[in-house]
C-alpha cells in the first residue's frame, strides 16, 4: 500500500494540480503533473470506467505501480492518474508498461546513466 503521506486527499490539492500541472495521456492512463512541491500522487477513476469494483481495481493497479517504482520517480513533483474506460479487464503488466511510459515522457523519472 502506498503510504499516506504521499497520497492527495484534499479537494484543494486535486484542484491545484489540475489548474497548474501539465497534461498527458496514452492508452490506459492519463496523468496530470505539477512540476513543484512534495512527491504526492492521487488516483482517479470515474464512472464510466465500470461499477465500483471496477474502479478500485484500476486505482490499486495504478497505486501498485507507483508505490513499486516510488524510488525511481522524481521527489519534486505531484502526480494525479485518472483511469481511462479501456483499464477494464487489463492485466497488472499492461498498465504498469503503459504508466512507465508515460512517467518517461512526461519526465518524471530520474535519469540513470
Amino acid at each position: 500500500m502506498l503510504q499516506r503521506k504521499f497520497r492527495l486527499r484534499q479537494k484543494s490539492g486535486f484542484k491545484s494540480i489540475f489548474e497548474l500541472g501539465k497534461n498527458y495521456s496514452v492508452k490506459y492512463v492519463a496523468i496530470y503533473v505539477f512540476y513543484k512541491g512534495p512527491n504526492r500522487f492521487g488516483f482517479i477513476a470515474s464512472k464510466k470506467v465500470g461499477n465500483s469494483v471496477q474502479r478500485n481495481r484500476a486505482k490499486r493497479l495504478m497505486r501498485e505501480v507507483i508505490r513499486l517504482h516510488l524510488t525511481e520517480i522524481r521527489k519534486d513533483i505531484q502526480i494525479i492518474c485518472i483511469a481511462r474506460a479501456r483499464i477494464k479487464g487489463v492485466s497488472y503488466s499492461e498498465v504498469e508498461s503503459n504508466m512507465m511510459n508515460i512517467l518517461k515522457k512526461a519526465n518524471t523519472l530520474i535519469k540513470s546513466e
